[in-house]
Order: structure tokens, then C-alpha cells, then sequence
């Protein structure tokens, strides 16, 4: 992942609450700025920070780095398991940063609507896009009965930034 610029993930990280309490889930493939930020988030205001590192190499530099903060749950997370749901816990934020080339969306969003908590939301980083990867995005969102999806454009200067909500009682989920 390209850097991003911290004074506009600073911006953009207002949209979560300052409240204790929450959990936060961040599915990662590589170390950059925004594990940081989060971590740092959720120890100021008391909150969960599980972080879901899909390379091996990742989650041992993010076990070493992070080994004594109690706030931040690290796990070596294969993304082709069959769900996603760990003990029953949901989320109040979903954050990706994954290489979606690889994988694939609609599997990827059908397996986290159940782990975020009713009107939760999921926060999507992808490099930027012109329209037609903007609407696909959009549109399986749409199917996977999220709703309230904006798409942010013009912040970072390497990525768009998908948001999106999950709401209870939309479709048959």
C-alpha cells in the first residue's frame, strides 16, 4: 500500500466515534500509517483494535511491534475461510486495506456483513478508480444488502475511500 498522507487519515478517521468500548476489525495485507493511527485511536479512547493480518509476514512484524499493547488483538487471518464470525463478536467498524485484485469482493463483503454490528460501518481503501470500478464497488455493496455507501475521491492522493453501512432488516441476511 502507497503511504497515506496522515494529516487527511486524521480527517477521515473523524467519522468514527470518540466513545470507549467500540471494536474496530481491520483486515491488512502490509504494514503502513493507518495501523498505527488505529492502534493509537483505540488506546486514547479505550476501545478494541483487532487486527486481521492476511501475510505471514505482516502479522510477525505486527506481533513484534505491538506486543505490549493490550488494546490490539493481532491474528494471522486466512481470508478464504469458509466465515469470517470468531465467538460471536461484532464489530462497530470494518476497515480493509486488502489488494482486491486478489480477492474476490463479493465473497469478501458476503462474509463480513455478519461480524458488523447494526449500523456499523465498513471502511474500504482501493487505489483510485474511475467510474466504472466505482459503480462495481457500489453495486456489490448494494447486493450484499449494505446501504447509505458513499465513495470519498478526493482525499488521498493514491486511493478512494469506500464507506458503507449495514442495517438491520435489509434483504435476507
Amino acid at each position: 500500500m502507497k503511504t497515506l498522507e496522515e494529516d487527511k487519515l486524521e480527517q477521515l478517521l473523524q467519522i468514527i466515534q470518540d466513545k470507549p468500548g467500540q471494536r474496530i476489525v481491520h483486515f491488512s495485507d502490509g504494514s503502513h500509517i493507518l495501523t498505527k493511527h488505529l492502534s493509537e485511536f483505540c488506546k486514547t479512547h479505550e476501545s478494541d483494535y483487532y487486527l486481521n493480518c492476511t501475510k505471514d509476514a505482516f502479522y510477525d512484524k505486527s506481533i513484534t511491534k505491538y506486543a505490549d499493547q493490550t488494546h490490539i488483538k493481532i491474528s494471522k487471518f486466512n481470508l478464504s475461510r469458509p466465515r469470517y464470525k470468531i465467538q460471536s463478536i461484532e464489530f462497530d467498524y470494518l476497515i480493509a486495506t486488502l489488494d482486491f485484485t486478489q480477492e474476490d469482493k463479493t465473497t469478501f463483503l458476503e462474509k463480513c456483513y455478519p461480524i458488523i454490528r447494526t449500523g456499523g460501518n465498513i471502511i474500504i481503501f482501493i487505489p483510485n478508480s474511475g467510474y466504472a470500478q466505482r459503480d462495481e464497488w457500489r453495486d456489490i455493496l448494494t447486493e450484499q444488502y449494505y446501504v447509505s455507501t458513499n465513495i470519498i475521491d478526493d482525499l488521498f492522493e493514491h486511493y478512494d475511500v469506500i464507506i458503507s453501512k449495514r442495517m438491520h432488516g435489509w434483504g435476507d441476511k
